[in-house]
């Protein structure tokens, strides 16, 4: 037991240290390379100086402020602007999601079952998964709060007070706002260890059902007027489980940046398959004292998993609904591993589980850094942007050199922080969940709903010399993939800088 204590100390020092080295990557370069990340943080910026009289973001932008989900980044990089820088904010922002991260997931491991820490450095790797490397900064942040908030409610089920109750609800009012899948499934969870634990006290189930219920009743806020209802109904199927199956044994929700991280991802694989056999034959053996939260917790993953292979991929304008399970599901399933208690036997695994942590923030740190050497490329013209510009992104190497991440997609937002521009590329603009709507009378290069996608991959649609006297400046990363797009950009704008695949060309606007 002595043995044991001293490396229960040493794996919690571990821990301190990967949360250290795993905070690099974002203060070390000049930018955090995402797809949507910087989207996020000017559209906060927006909300920050919405009434600067420096800036003209009143005259273009409404604010909605409706209680959606996926106002949490917003009101966080909103709050953090009003201090720092918006780059700045965003560093600050992903690093109190790293701290969090580990810590939600220790948590949440030693209520199910204590003197788990090297499950939660095996989490490490989950960390910078795909997701939050696309900038989905809600959901990535809506993962460990999916664990506080389960965790707290299991340690606290049977003795549910006043006090307690508040903060349950508090923390699924703030899953809420962070994204609506986790809100939604860690509700089920609730509900559904619930009956399963409570099966023969229906009294005991009824009180939890109330305890939750103010939580709970922002759905019905949300859901009447989102545009998840509209259309179609979502299919429940089998046909995408084999490649569902081979996206989990390739762990495809670590892979984002390049194809090497599929090494890693292997390996985590490995391992989480090598806990499952290990656990299945100590329990077969009995050499495991029983728990009943384990057994619970089991029975909860399996329920996710199944849901991972049958539902499908989008429901209604939300994505990557598979993705996003994947990532719950296997985090859930550390909490069902039972670990040796010998301790040459944990520290071997803590040996191996550190060292695939380490690897993995080295590798993403390296790869960060050839990212960001891109990005000052594409960055290059952003002194020459005039304060309250209109500026008209049209990109054509969406991710360089990046894998599955469109770095660039939304690049043309680092053209609009601290200067009050315009982007016309702001893709939140035309989603009900996200706060900033641009202006009914605002005019738009076409007349889609989702205009910006347009700009964004089918740019040959837009007139764009009829469009160039709405427009400062236009921003060309890449050669364009249609003659149409290529004639009007030479015929209708102005030619200011050029630097590799990057232009910047002036418009006809009158200001």
């Amino acid at each position: 037991m002595k043995d044991l204590s001293k490396y229960y100390t040493l794996s919690n020092l571990l821990i301190g240290v990967l949360i250290f080295l795993y905070l690099l990557p974002i203060w070390l370069f000049s930018y955090f390379p995402t797809q949507d990340g910087i989207s996020h943080v000017y559209n906060s910026h927006i909300i920050t100086d919405y009434n600067n009289p420096d800036f003209e973001f009143s005259d273009y932008y409404d604010i909605h402020w409706f209680p959606f989900p996926n106002w949490l980044s917003h009101i966080s990089l909103t709050l953090l602007m009003y201090i720092f820088s918006p780059l700045f904010a965003e560093k600050v922002f992903l690093s109190l999601y790293v701290v969090l991260f580990p810590v939600s997931i220790h948590y949440f491991l030693n209520v199910v079952r204590p003197n788990q820490d090297s499950l939660v450095i095996l989490s490490f790797t989950f960390i910078y998964n795909y997701l939050l490397l696309m900038g989905f900064y809600n959901f990535a942040v809506s993962v460990p709060l999916f664990f506080l908030t389960l965790g707290f409610w299991w340690k606290y089920k049977d003795n549910l007070d006043t006090r307690r109750i508040v903060c349950i609800n508090l923390l699924i009012i703030i899953t809420y706002f962070s994204h609506l899948i986790s809100y939604a499934f860690v509700l089920f969870s609730i509900a559904f260890l619930t009956v399963i634990h409570y099966r023969r006290d229906l009294k005991k189930i009824v009180l939890t059902g109330c305890s939750v219920l103010p939580g709970a009743l922002l759905l019905l806020v949300y859901l009447p007027s989102s545009d998840l209802l509209s259309g179609r109904l979502p299919e429940i199927g089998f046909g995408r489980i084999g490649g569902l199956l081979q996206n989990l044994i390739g762990m495809k929700v670590l892979v984002a940046y390049n194809q090497n991280q599929s090494w890693i991802a292997y390996c985590v694989f490995t391992l989480i398959l090598f806990l499952t056999i290990y656990t299945l034959w100590k329990s077969r053996m009995k050499l495991l004292k029983e728990n009943t939260g384990q057994t619970l917790f089991l029975v909860l993953f399996c329920v996710l998993f199944c849901l991972y292979l049958i539902l499908p991929n989008n429901v209604g304008p939300g994505g990557w609904v598979n993705d996003r399970l994947l990532i719950l599901s296997m985090l859930l399933v550390l909490a069902c591993f039972r670990l040796s208690e010998n301790p040459r036997w944990r520290r071997v695994f803590t040996g191996v589980v550190t060292l695939l942590a380490v690897v993995n923030i080295i590798y993403i740190g390296i790869l960060c850094k050839r990212l960001n050497t891109e990005l000052d490329e594409f960055n290059a013209f952003v002194e020459k942007v005039e304060d309250n510009s209109v500026i008209l992104p049209l990109q054509f190497d969406s991710g360089g050199e990046s894998l599955k991440v469109g770095i660039f997609v939304n690049g043309a937002n680092y053209y609009c922080l601290d200067n009050g521009c315009i982007n016309l590329g702001n893709y939140e603009v035309q989603f009900d969940y996200f706060p900033v709507h641009f202006k009914p009378t605002f005019e738009t290069p076409t007349n889609e709903k989702e205009w910006v996608q347009t700009v964004h991959w089918r740019s040959e649609q837009i007139d764009l010399c009829d469009y160039a006297d709405n427009v400062d400046y236009l921003l060309l990363w890449g050669d364009p993939d249609s003659d149409k797009v290529s004639k009007e950009i030479e015929a209708c704008y102005s030619l200011i800088e050029a630097k590799g695949r990057l232009k910047l060309y002036k418009g006809r606007r009158e200001r």
